[in-house]
């Protein structure tokens, strides 16, 4: 995934990089990059004769990956990047955490080089590093830290990491030491310190409503491996190894990012030979991503699609229903979905905490696709067609209710096979396609809906809490299910603050056979990343576990 091989690694990189300038530039920046490329073509070139003479196959410094993405950055700050998109790409390769995931999902020293927990697991104690600079030569201390978390907490701040921060105590006690003070233990915390840092020195004098504003991160200086270069216009971000990276000099000299409007446009370009490597979690089917000129990885991604349920609701009569819930995870077709939705490019989620994360409960009970088992369950709880309009009653309540979802191609295709399922077993659905703006203004952030169709990311942070504890169903809480269970509560809150992992883990069984028993959502499927990389490519690997797509690298 790093580098090319052999006398390959000149020559592909050279004509890719020419036919992507060759289509996106204006001619003066065509005749600037050619000149590059030829200095690039001819470096690598003696590289590569020199390791093919010699016979050894191992990694060489130098050498151009040209990544095909999706979509353009708008702010490229690890405060503010969403996750999964472009912006998390650059991110990922520009700034550096206190701590960051290895492939098996362990946390490992970032700009921390070690860290103690004290007080019962309420003190964290991170050292940094020594000698630690920023990408424009500045001094990177622990002020940067706490400025950091600081920002986050600010009522200014419009990211999505505040609920995180908002109880902490963060102090710098030296130039190279951070305590933070929790209220309470937590087994995830570690999960939280793997955001970026950003500089204190560019960003102290600004407004915290003004460091998220596209214009103050036309230029990102973070701490990680790469530094951003320089954008050919708006289609190609360029990155370059950052000499002051603790870690060392990385050994690829570039890595560029070409921008496409669609998965589709990326795949015709990896097919002509345009870039390296690009990578798909849409609808494009599975088949269609195998190019004989490219290799195909396949990643989980730990975030999953859902139908959330609101029991507080104005329809809380139908919603709050147990049997209802039931019977409409038993009307679900989840593998049609998958299919029609996700090209077959994903997999079926039963538990809200996935597999491959410790705590998952593998033989949790799960809603199979059975229409005759969830008419039975309706009928037992006394829903009859009472006036024969195909849509059951009881105690003269409709069983009706209307779904909330974006209104865009994806989300309106999955809406349609639940409502097939639905109306099928005596259910009236009602479908509510919103824009992306009033969809998080004026319907999840107020919580105004019955049902929502929705996705949830939980990147490194597999702590099912913020997610589904009833103290988080409010704004900024993330938790979308909103109901109230001792029996799904409790658990949470016991594992958060259990500092024995095998106890822990009980916990979240039990917190998973609740949630299967009462159904506060309908989990659907969890997304596959399909990474396709040039068969001249070395170095990659299927054997890690990624957090976000950005893992990749």
């Amino acid at each position: 995934m790093r580098w090319l091989s052999g006398s390959h690694r000149a020559g592909f990189i050279g004509l890719a990089l020419l036919k992507v300038f060759a289509s996106r530039f204006s001619r003066a920046e065509k005749l600037t990059m050619a000149g590059l490329l030829v200095l690039i073509v001819l470096a690598l070139g003696g590289l590569a004769i020199w390791r093919e003479q010699v016979g050894v196959e191992r990694p060489l410094p130098g050498g151009v990956f040209v990544e095909g993405v999706i979509g353009k950055p708008q702010i490229i700050n690890p405060l503010y990047a969403r996750a999964n998109t472009v912006e998390d790409d650059l991110v990922k390769l520009i700034f550096a955490g206190l701590v960051k995931t290895n492939p098996s999902r362990e946390f490992i020293p970032d700009l921390a080089e070690s860290w103690e927990v004290q007080n019962k697991g309420k003190t964290y104690v991170f050292k940094l590093r020594e000698n630690l600079k920023w990408q424009d030569g500045e001094k990177l201390d622990a002020d940067d830290v706490v400025f950091t978390i600081q920002v986050m907490q600010n009522e200014a701040y419009t990211g999505p990491y505040r609920t995180d921060w908002l109880s902490v105590t963060a102090t710098a006690v030296d130039d190279r030491t951070v305590k933070i003070d929790l209220p309470d233990p937590s087994t995830f915390f570690l999960a939280k310190t793997t955001i970026g840092i950003i500089p204190s020195h560019l960003f102290a004098l600004l407004p915290v409503a003004g460091i998220g504003e596209p214009t103050n991160n036309t230029a990102p200086i973070g701490a990680g491996p790469y530094q951003f270069s320089q954008t050919s216009g708006q289609e190609a971000i360029s990155l370059e190894p950052n000499q002051y990276y603790y870690a060392g000099t990385p050994l690829i000299d570039k890595i560029v990012f070409v921008s496409f409007d669609s998965e589709k446009e990326l795949l015709t370009a990896l097919a002509n030979g345009n870039i390296t490597a690009g990578g798909f979690s849409g609808a494009i089917p599975t088949e269609d991503l195998l190019l004989p000129s490219s290799h195909q990885y396949i990643y989980p991604l730990p975030q999953y699609r859902a139908v959330f349920f609101n029991q507080f609701g104005e329809n809380k009569a139908i919603i709050a229903d147990v049997d209802v819930r039931q019977a409409l995870a038993y009307a679900t077709n989840k593998e049609k979905i998958i299919k029609e939705v996700a090209g077959g490019n994903a997999e079926i989620v039963n538990s809200p905490i996935l597999s491959g994360f410790w705590g998952n409960l593998p033989d949790v009970k799960t809603y199979n696709y059975d229409l005759g088992a969830a008419a039975n369950v309706l009928t037992k709880a006394g829903w009859k067609d009472t006036d024969n309009d195909k849509v059951l009653e009881k105690n003269k309540q409709r069983l009706a209710f209307t779904v909330t979802f974006k209104d865009d191609k994806t989300n309106a295709l999955m809406a349609d096979i639940l409502k097939e399922g639905w109306q099928a077993i005596g259910a009236e659905v009602n479908l509510n396609p919103v824009n992306s703006n009033d969809l998080i203004n004026t319907i999840i952030r107020p919580r105004n809906y019955e049902v929502l169709i929705f996705g949830q990311n939980l990147g490194a942070d597999s702590d099912p809490y913020a997610y589904w504890h009833s103290s988080q169903t409010a704004d900024p809480g993330l938790a979308l299910s909103l109901m109230y269970d001792k029996d799904i509560d409790n658990p949470l809150e016991m594992a958060r603050l259990s500092s024995d992992l095998g106890r822990a883990i009980s916990y979240y069984h039990s917190f998973q056979n609740a949630f299967a028993k009462t159904v506060p959502a309908i989990l659907l499927y969890r997304p596959n990343y399909t990474y396709l990389v040039d068969a001249k490519v070395k170095g990659t690997t299927e054997s890690i576990n990624i957090s976000s797509t950005p893992d990749r690298f």
